[in-house]
């Protein structure tokens, strides 16, 4: 038995699968591909696969990893293909690789980089991108976060790492690097600040996704 990693991209229709359901789905990908995986023995025999960081529903990402545990020496030649031979819309494999030396522990992931779009149905309206970036270069952005242990004001920028802002025809792109781990800060605390202090422009139409995982050095997490 051998550590696995899979890289893969969680877009279109699949983002709004759940997490106990991508675990499914992973799971049937993999038997439908005769991929050796290792199960536990005993009665209730299941498989070992996790996702580091899961991706709240509705969100979209292409960074996303899977560890799992083999049963052959190696990574099946082909797995790439074989796995996007059977994965449902919206879900690819972009990479497997052995773990062989253990890889980058999943505690140690500190940072994530996410697009956050928020459309319109028509133009952008008129002072949004400027509102955005007075917004995000104060010092302090008070909000209220929640967590497992209740709510409390917190300032967003000391979980925030850097931030560009483009402008198209009818959307504003927002690219952030935000806190992941135990100090989580979801992307969707941008819109809310955002509706918080400029409740003017309404940003109710959000689109997330992740572009990169990092450790605490901002080193592409593998």
């Amino acid at each position: 038995m051998f550590k696995a990693r899979m890289k893969f991209a969680k877009e279109g229709r699949a983002r709004y699968i759940s997490h106990l359901d991508l675990m499914h789905t992973m799971q049937r990908a993999m038997a439908r591909c005769e991929m050796p995986l290792w199960f536990t023995e005993g009665f209730n025999q299941h498989a070992y696969v996790s996702v580091a960081l899961p991706l709240s529903t509705g969100f979209s990402g292409e960074w996303e990893l899977l560890d799992f545990n083999l049963l052959s020496e190696s990574v099946p030649v082909n797995a790439v293909e074989a796995m996007n031979d059977v994965f449902p819309e919206g879900l690819r494999a972009l990479e497997i690789y052995p773990l062989s030396d253990g890889g980058m522990p999943v505690r140690d992931i500190a940072w994530s980089k996410y697009r956050v779009t928020w459309s319109f149905p028509e133009d952008v309206p008129d002072g949004l991108t400027a509102a955005v970036k007075e917004l995000f270069s104060r010092d302090s952005v008070e909000i209220l976060k929640r967590s497992k242990r209740g709510e409390k004001n917190v300032n967003m920028k000391g979980l925030m790492g850097a931030l560009e802002i483009a402008e198209t025809e009818n959307a504003v792109v927002v690219t952030a690097v935000t806190a992941a781990g135990s100090n989580n800060l979801s992307p969707e605390y941008l819109t809310k600040a955002m509706n918080q202090y400029y409740p003017a422009f309404d940003l109710s139409d959000a689109a997330y996704h992740r572009l990169c995982v990092y450790n605490g050095e901002m080193q592409a997490f593998r």
